[in-house]
C-alpha cells in the first residue's frame, strides 16, 4: 500500500514544492537543469579532426599543430574543452561557480568525463589534478568546483588517483577579479606544488572549469612540470575567445618567469 501511495505523494509534493532549475530558477518537476538551460554538446569527434592536436584551436592546412603552437609552444602537451564560453554554456558555468552549486559541478564533471575519450582518444592518466580554488572563493562556496569535477572523472576510471598536487602560493585575489595583465604578471607565483603529494614522472590530467587568458592553466602546468610531472594534459569545460589573443603574451611571460631569479618572479 505504501508503494502504491508513494508516486501520488511524491507528485503532490512536487506540485506544492516544485524544484527549480539550478541555472534559471524556473520551477520544474524532477532533475536539476531545465531543457532551456542545457547546452548542446558539440560533435567533438568531428571537431577534433580539423583542430590543432595540441591546443584544440582552429588550424589551417594538414599540419597537426596550429601556427600559434608552432611559434609559441605551450607548457602543456594537449588541451581540450567541451564548449566555447558563450550562451548556455556560459550561463551554466557561471551558475556553478557564482550561485554556487555543487550539484552543477558534479553534473559538469560527468559531462567532462563522458567526453574525454572523444576529445583525447582512448587515453588514461596516472593522476587527475584539479586547479585549486583561491581561499576567498573556497570560503564563499564551501567546495572546489574543479575538485568535484575531478571526482566524477575519476569515477569513470580515466585515472588511478585524484590528487591535490597544487596549492595557491599566496593570498592573492581570485582570478576572476584580476585584470588580464595582472594574471600574466602572476604566472611565476600563482601556484606551488604540494609537498605532501608526489607527481614525479606522473602523467597528469589538469581539470579546469574555464580557460580565459590561459594564465591559470599555464601557471598550473608550470608548477606541475617543476614538481617532476612527466606530461600535463588539460581538460576544461569551456574556453573563451580571448585565449588565442594572449598566446604570445603568455609565452613571453612564461619565459620571463622561468628566467627570473627565485623570489623575483611575478
Amino acid at each position: 500500500m505504501d508503494l502504491l501511495l508513494w508516486p501520488w505523494l511524491s507528485g503532490a509534493l512536487e506540485i506544492l514544492l516544485p524544484r527549480e532549475c539550478l541555472v534559471c530558477s524556473r520551477p520544474m518537476r524532477g532533475g536539476s537543469l531545465c531543457f532551456r538551460c542545457s547546452p548542446r554538446i558539440p560533435l567533438l569527434g568531428e571537431l577534433a579532426k580539423s583542430r590543432c592536436q595540441r591546443c584544440f584551436g582552429v588550424k589551417f592546412g594538414d599540419a597537426n599543430e596550429c601556427a600559434t603552437c608552432a611559434l609559441y609552444p605551450p607548457s602543456f602537451e594537449r588541451c581540450r574543452f567541451v564548449w566555447e564560453y558563450s550562451d548556455l554554456a556560459r550561463d551554466l558555468i557561471r551558475a556553478m561557480k557564482f550561485r554556487p552549486s555543487v550539484t552543477l559541478a558534479r553534473m559538469c564533471g560527468d559531462i567532462l568525463a563522458d567526453n574525454l575519450c572523444v576529445m583525447f582518444g582512448p587515453e588514461s592518466w596516472d593522476v587527475i589534478v584539479p586547479v585549486p580554488a583561491s581561499r576567498a572563493n573556497f570560503r564563499r562556496r564551501l567546495f572546489q568546483p574543479c575538485f568535484e569535477m575531478g571526482r566524477r572523472v575519476l569515477a569513470k576510471r580515466h585515472a588511478s588517483a585524484l590528487v591535490p598536487a597544487l596549492t595557491h602560493a599566496s593570498r592573492r585575489a581570485p582570478q576572476a577579479s584580476l585584470s588580464h595583465q595582472d594574471r600574466l604578471r602572476a604566472l611565476g607565483s600563482m601556484f606551488a606544488a604540494n609537498s605532501k603529494v608526489s607527481i614525479l614522472e606522473k602523467r597528469c590530467l589538469l581539470i579546469e572549469d574555464v580557460i580565459t587568458t590561459g594564465a591559470t592553466t599555464t601557471a598550473a602546468a608550470l608548477a606541475l612540470r617543476a614538481a617532476g610531472a612527466k606530461t600535463v594534459d588539460i581538460a576544461s569545460l569551456a574556453q573563451t575567445t580571448v585565449w588565442p589573443r594572449f598566446r604570445r603574451l603568455i609565452w613571453e611571460a612564461t619565459h620571463r618567469a622561468q628566467l627570473a631569479p627565485q623570489g623575483e618572479s611575478g
